[in-house]
């Protein structure tokens, strides 16, 4: 029995949301922020590893090792050492 009006509490408000367009808008701004904000944080990630990879990989490059080798240990392209070494 309590479900049942907690099913009619939720579809009432649904209803109310979906009819009021600012309400809606907001509601959905809500909506999307996690998944936003989710997928800045995972970009922001990737773009600090590879960062710290590629201070690894000067850091090779600074001991004299070859691009090939340091290619295969960081999964950076010859192109992108080629900028390291550049700097």
């Amino acid at each position: 029995m309590e479900k049942d009006q907690t099913l009619k509490n939720a579809m009432d408000e649904w209803a109310r949301v979906t009819q009021d367009p600012e309400v809606l808008m907001t509601y959905k701004v809500h909506e999307e922020s996690p998944l936003d904000k989710k997928s800045t944080l995972k970009k922001a990630e990737k773009q600090g590893e590879k960062r710290g990879i590629m201070g690894v990989a000067l850091r090779m490059i600074q001991k004299g090792m070859d691009n090939k080798t340091i290619s295969e240990l960081t999964d950076l392209t010859e192109e992108e050492l080629e900028q390291i070494r550049k700097h």
